[in-house]
């Protein structure tokens, strides 16, 4: 377990201040090149990311979705989700460092007090980042908590649980949760020094090392009540995971991206071509051609949907209550979702059969891509995001996600609390 009291790692030096989204891109494309030294090494794959947290937050990249108006870039959702996609393609795990932090900081923005996001937004702009602690490991399902709060003798609300799949909390200075509560969920912000948080390294999976998503403990935690975001007057949107799920597609389009570029390097520098094929190099073979070929196509189908999608949740954002934007946004971000799921895997996959047994050897860490994709995958499955697709154009069913439980749980309750007050009336 490494000690959360040693702060060493959390120093951040001077943050570039990116002044427009195509500087933001360019710097995007350094970090990546930087980020690739690092992930080609398998040492580093057990190894915690502080050098490259450390390079993203000094890049400015981690503050670009912070609006103008506070400061920031304000940049574009088509912008915010290609520097995913750009940082995925080097290190998936880092790119889920920002895709967990952009996903927390869009909540920062519009639930809490101006004063609490004003002195969130001031961290962030110094280079500070956001980790999440919402997912827990036992339960019926994700909307199970057992990480509970209640008021003590003296009215103090008590933290106590613990979480897990907690994407970046462990190097992050602001750590957003879930809990129970005797009203109902609360979503909560813990400062890392909080008195009674735990952050434990011991995120030990196949993939997505870097992503540092293990346990957070709770223990006998004093909450600050401003720092419990506001209950919204209206009933949440069925788009509300839209955001969190495009930046997803962003991050296994990265992966594909980075995995197709890593095999046509191989090919061009250490593959040799197959005896039968009457070329001198690798890369002249018709064969390899054709199913490079059909790599790109997959790639660019993914890419090209990625840009869709965003363009379409710029339009969602000037009026969220458009129910027929609603529907084309949540069923664009399925069908991204759905093609860089399979460009991410099949790319990294397949590629090794161009590129010989030699490649398989520990030394290049080509594997990386593939125990990437296939970790990261696994987190939302596809073939609900398939489903709810199926289900609108066969039975013309509104398409939700999977909070649309959760909606429909809430709907049943209020339901019943307007009966028993009928009643006793």
């Amino acid at each position: 377990m490494n000690d959360i009291t040693q702060h060493n790692f959390l120093e951040i030096g001077t943050v570039r201040h990116l002044r427009d989204e195509q500087e933001a891109m360019k710097v995007a494309k350094e970090v990546a090149a930087q980020l690739k030294t690092y992930a080609e090494d398998a040492a580093y794959n057990k190894k915690l990311p502080y050098a490259q947290a450390k390079l993203i937050s000094e890049s400015g990249l981690t503050s670009i979705s912070v609006p103008k108006a506070h400061g920031g870039l304000g940049a574009s959702i088509l912008t915010i989700v290609n520097v995913v996609k750009i940082i995925s393609a080097a290190d998936a795990g880092v790119g889920q460092l920002l895709q967990i932090h952009f996903t927390m900081l869009r909540g920062i923005l519009t639930g809490y007090s101006d004063e609490i996001r004003d002195r969130l937004l001031v961290d962030i702009l110094a280079g500070k980042r956001l980790g999440n602690a919402l997912a827990e490991v036992s339960g019926k399902n994700k909307f199970e908590h057992k990480t509970r709060v209640h008021r003590n003798e003296v009215g103090q609300l008590i933290l106590n649980g613990s979480k897990f799949y907690s994407t970046g909390s462990f190097l992050a200075e602001w750590i957003s949760l879930f809990a129970s509560g005797e009203e109902g969920p609360l979503s909560i912000l813990l400062h890392r020094d909080t008195p009674g948080l735990e952050l434990v390294d011991d995120w030990d999976a196949i993939g997505q090392n870097n992503s540092v998503s293990g346990t957070v403990n709770f223990n006998n935690i004093v909450v600050d009540e401003h720092f419990i975001a506001k209950r919204p007057n209206q009933p949440p949107l069925r788009t509300g995971l839209t955001w969190p799920q495009i930046l997803h597609a962003a991050m296994d389009t990265g992966i594909a991206s980075g995995a197709l570029q890593a095999g046509i390097d191989y090919l061009k520098d250490h593959a040799r071509p197959w005896v039968e094929s009457g070329v001198d190099a690798a890369a002249h073979e018709p064969h390899i051609i054709k199913e490079i070929g059909d790599f790109a196509v997959l790639l660019r189908s993914a890419e090209a949907l990625l840009d869709r999608s965003a363009v379409i949740f710029e339009q969602h954002q000037q009026n969220v209550y458009d129910e027929e934007l609603q529907t084309e946004l949540i069923l664009s971000v399925a069908a991204t979702r759905a093609q860089s799921d399979k460009a991410s895997l099949k790319i990294s996959s397949e590629i090794f059969a161009l590129l010989g047994a030699s490649s398989t050897l520990c030394k290049w860490n080509l594997d990386r891509f593939w125990r990437n994709a296939r970790t990261h995958t696994t987190h939302d499955p596809i073939r609900w995001r398939l489903y709810h697709v199926g289900n609108y154009y066969i039975n013309n069913i509104p398409p939700g996600e999977y909070n649309s439980v959760l909606l429909k749980k809430q709907a049943e309750n209020v339901t019943k609390l307007n009966q028993q007050q009928s009643s006793a009336n």
